[in-house]
C-alpha cells in the first residue's frame, strides 16, 4: 500500500509529464496497487503452516475474533440449537481453513463442498476469495447451518448421540472436579490443544464450549472459552472446593472433554499438507 502511495504522489506532483504519459503510468501505477494490495493479506502456505506447525500456536489464533463464527448457536431439532456440531466446526475451521483472498470466491457448489470438508476435518481446505472464517461464514451462513443440522440429525438417528447428553451429572464432588480441572488444565495449558467439552446441565438438557487457555490461580484456574450461544472469549473461575460451574441461565453444570480424536485428525490433516 505504501508503495502505491508513493506511486500516486510521484504522479501527480510531476507536472512535466505528459498528457499521454500521465494516463501510461496512472494504468501502471493502478494496476502495480491492485496487484499489491490483493496480496498483502494473502498467506502463504509456509505461513499458514508455520502457524500450525505445533497445538500451541493454534491455540493462540483462537482468541481473534476473525476466527470466529459469524453466527451464533441457532436452529436444530425442535429449535434446540446445534451447539455441539458448532463447536466441533468452529475448531475445524481454525485449524484445517487455509483461507486464498487473491483467488476468485466459489460458487455455491463449492461453497457446499468446502463446507462439509471442514466438517470432516481430514483435510486441509483452501478457501478463494475470503480472508477469514468470520467474512465467510457470514456470506454463507444458511448453507453450514443447513450442514449442522445435517450434522445433528446424522449424530442424533444414526449413531445415537443423543445418549452422550443424558450420561453425567451436573455436579459431581469436590475431588473429581479437581481431577478434571487438573487434566484440563494438561490437556490445554500443557499440551496446547483446544479443548471440546460437553456441559452437562442439569436434567436431559445439555451444552457444549470450546476452551483455549488455561491460567493457574492462588485457588484454581481461569478457563478461557468460546460459549457458542454468544461467540466471544469468556472468563470462568475455577476455585478449589467447588463442585460445578454456574450460569445464570443454564444453572449448575460440570464439562466433560470429549472428541480428542476429531482434533488429532485435523492436526494430522495439516501435518499431511504441509509436508
Amino acid at each position: 500500500m505504501t508503495q502505491c502511495v508513493v506511486c500516486l504522489w510521484y504522479l501527480f506532483l510531476n507536472q512535466n509529464l505528459g498528457v499521454y504519459m500521465k494516463k501510461t503510468m496512472l494504468a501502471i501505477t493502478i494496476g502495480f496497487c491492485t496487484l499489491t494490495s490483493s496480496n498483502v493479506f494473502a498467506e502463504s502456505k509456509s505461513t499458514f503452516c508455520s502457524k500450525r506447525n505445533s497445538s500451541n500456536k493454534i491455540q493462540k489464533q483462537v482468541a481473534n475474533s476473525d476466527n470466529f463464527l459469524a453466527f451464533r448457536n441457532q436452529g436444530g431439532l425442535i429449535n434446540g440449537g446445534v451447539c455441539w456440531w458448532h463447536s466441533r466446526f468452529q475448531r475445524n475451521a481454525m485449524v484445517v481453513a487455509r483461507f486464498r483472498p487473491e483467488l476468485s470466491e466459489p460458487t455455491e457448489k463449492e461453497v457446499k463442498k468446502i463446507i462439509k470438508a471442514i466438517r470432516k476435518g481430514k483435510s486441509v481446505v483452501e478457501i478463494g476469495g475470503y480472508y477469514n472464517i468470520r467474512d465467510f461464514s457470514y456470506d454463507h451462513a444458511d448453507l453450514i447451518q443447513r450442514e449442522l443440522e445435517k450434522w445433528q440429525k446424522g449424530d442424533g438417528f444414526l449413531r445415537q448421540q443423543w445418549a452422550v447428553g443424558l450420561w453425567g451429572s451436573s455436579e459431581v464432588d469436590e475431588e473429581e472436579m479437581k481431577e478434571r480441572m487438573d487434566d484440563l488444565y494438561t490437556y490445554v495449558k500443557k499440551e496446547g490443544n483446544i479443548a471440546y467439552q460437553m456441559l452437562q446441565i442439569k436434567g436431559i438438557d445439555s451444552h457444549a464450549w470450546l476452551v483455549f487457555d488455561m491460567e493457574k490461580t492462588s485457588s484454581g484456574y481461569d478457563l478461557l472459552v468460546l460459549d457458542s450461544n454468544y461467540q466471544r472469549s469468556q472468563v470462568y473461575h475455577y476455585d478449589e472446593g467447588m463442585t460445578s460451574f454456574h450460569h445464570s441461565y443454564y444453572g449448575d453444570f460440570v464439562p466433560y472433554t470429549g472428541k480428542k480424536s476429531e482434533f488429532r485428525k485435523a492436526l494430522k490433516a495439516v501435518e499431511k499438507y504441509c509436508n
